[in-house]
């Protein structure tokens, strides 16, 4: 029977903390676009939907697993894990939209910029024998794919964000937009920490690691995510 090869476990971890984390983060998108809609609310609002998207389908697919369809399953991994890299993109345009930097990042270079992350990101899910699967449809990444992601996230997201948070760090005067800015970005920090922890625990076989960072994930995207709300997002 179909329940009898469901791994239980799993559904519940995932529907008690990634459940949670998306009705957060879709709330935190619904508070921002309503108070007002402009640029600088709309990236950083695609984000937070862009992240609760992705862990969906992750749910999605932790669900349909007892079906076995190979195909949809491996679509559906791969949106899942597609979205979530994707949707760091907007938080580094987001501190470039917060710095004005309108006559380097115009609408165009920006468009631009976020398809070509896009593309990038796409690729590096079909990198040969990166990603295998056990007969419980659990994903594990190779170490290739876990240093090329890596070195990926820290180039296009990591790099860039501290660069374009240390130049807003200078520009904003005030102590208490220093105080905000320090908020969000410890809030960036951790969904940095989060992701980079989360790749690694796809990659490693330690069981330790991975009950360890499944409680310190949840609690940690969750802190994450409303520092970066109350840090900047809550008073654009």
């Amino acid at each position: 029977m179909i329940f009898q090869s469901v791994d239980w476990t799993r559904i519940i971890i995932v529907f008690i903390s990634q459940a949670f984390i998306i009705v957060l983060f879709f709330i935190l998108a619904f508070k921002i676009l309503k108070r007002k809609r402009n640029r600088s609310t709309i990236t950083l609002s695609a984000f937070y939907i862009l992240m609760a998207i992705g862990l969906m389908f992750n749910i999605l697919f932790i669900i349909i697993t007892p079906l076995g369809n190979k195909n949809i399953l491996f679509i559906i991994y791969i949106l899942a894990s597609y979205l979530i890299l994707f949707s760091f993109i907007f938080i580094v345009m987001f501190i470039n939209i917060i710095l004005k930097l309108e006559e380097i990042f115009t609408i165009k270079k920006i468009i631009g910029i976020i398809v070509i992350y896009g593309v990038l990101c796409s690729l590096l899910y079909f990198l040969p024998g990166g990603i295998s699967f056990t007969l419980n449809w659990i994903p594990i990444y190779s170490l290739p794919l876990f240093i090329i992601i890596s070195i990926f996230f820290t180039c296009f997201i990591t790099v860039p964000t501290v660069h374009y948070s240390i130049r807003l760090y200078r520009v904003f005067k005030a102590r208490n937009l220093k105080e905000r800015l320090r908020l969000y970005l410890f809030g960036i920090t951790l969904m940095m920490i989060v992701f980079y922890g989360g790749i690694y625990f796809i990659t490693t076989s330690n069981e330790l690691f991975k009950m360890l960072w499944s409680v310190f994930a949840f609690v940690t995207e969750i802190v994450a995510g409303l520092l970066v709300y109350y840090g900047l997002g809550r008073n654009l």
